[in-house]
């Protein structure tokens, strides 16, 4: 995390953060601060070192830092890395400066080279298709200089793209898709690959998380952003425990048959502060999503109803007054 000792800009040190189907946990302080040169990659290589030298690696269930550092403590953890990094660890400086809000970079935004830009476009769900990425490379090289970019949250941002190009670029078709204004509920949604593609997945992510998202921007109008988070199943790859609203995929019996359902998860959060959500509730059906979702938006996020239309998800119509 960025920090400055004196006027010095470096990073403080986080370690042993982790998803899998057993246990979460979020990074915790290694009390170490390096600069942004070549001491970030000695330091990172001497951690990875010490866990592949005295890491349970050959035990699935443990093959994480973080049961090493349980293991030792975090104390004896940081000697062994100091160890290994050769040299003595600079004690963390006190205070990161991590204070603003997650950013998801979506949009227009002038760069700190002057008369230059970068574009934020957004990816539905994450999903491209190689027809996609070509035209997407296309823009860049069109209008910025052949460079295309990822962020966490599945979507690319294209930089360098100057002002005299912007208009023009802002006008593609290919914008119509992949949007630089998507609505509230889309812009934010994060899902695992599911069902379609992973053997590991209880239920179908992508599609779903998509169209129910959609569903609700048309019912709802909602004040602030609201991450929703999907995954398949509890390996946690979309992340459900950092999400606002994280969606956490099982099976569940309803009228006597076995559907596909979510685990509900609230209260997680990224950056400054942040933290693991909880389980609140279990064994959701997907079919009943939308009319539970639009209660916990109303309820713990200020979400009002746009409009007495009936809007329709998963087959079941749902009047918002």
């Amino acid at each position: 995390m960025p920090a400055y000792r004196g006027d010095r800009l470096g990073f403080n040190v986080l370690v042993g953060g982790f998803f899998s189907a057993r246990r979460c946990e979020a990074a915790i302080p290694l009390d170490a601060w390096v600069e942004p040169n070549d001491d970030v990659v000695d330091l990172s290589r001497a951690i990875l070192e010490v866990y592949r030298d005295h890491g349970a690696r050959a035990n699935r269930q443990k093959s994480r830092l973080m049961w090493l550092i349980d293991e030792w403590g975090v104390a004896q953890f940081r000697d062994q890395v100091e160890m290994a990094y050769g040299r003595a660890l600079l004690r963390a400086a006190p205070e990161d400066l991590i204070d603003w809000d997650k950013r998801d970079h979506i949009g227009v935004y002038p760069q700190q080279q002057p008369g230059l830009n970068f574009v934020g476009l957004h990816v539905p769900v994450g999903r491209l298709t190689a027809t996609d990425m070509f035209e997407l490379a296309r823009l860049a090289d069109v209008y910025g200089e052949g460079e295309l970019r990822l962020t966490v949250e599945q979507n690319v941002i294209i930089p360098h793209i100057p002002d005299s190009r912007l208009d023009v670029f802002l006008t593609e078709p290919v914008l119509a898709r992949f949007s630089v204004q998507p609505s509230p509920l889309v812009r934010s949604l994060v899902s695992c690959t599911g069902a379609q593609f992973c053997n590991f997945a209880l239920v179908e992510t992508k599609q779903r998380a998509l169209a129910l998202a959609e569903a609700l921007d048309q019912a709802l109008s909602v004040p602030a952003a609201v991450r929703i988070h999907w995954t398949g199943c509890p390996n946690s790859c979309g992340q459900p425990q950092v999400a606002d609203i994280g969606l956490m995929g099982t099976k569940v019996r309803k009228d006597g048959k076995t559907v596909e359902g979510v685990d509900i998860y609230m209260g997680g959060k990224v950056g400054k502060d942040a933290q693991l959500g909880t389980c609140v509730q279990k064994g959701v059906p997907c079919d009943e999503l939308q009319s539970v979702l639009t209660t916990l938006l109303t309820d713990n996020f200020g979400a009002s109803p746009r409009s007495i239309a009936p809007v329709t998800h998963e087959g079941v119509a749902v009047t918002v007054v």
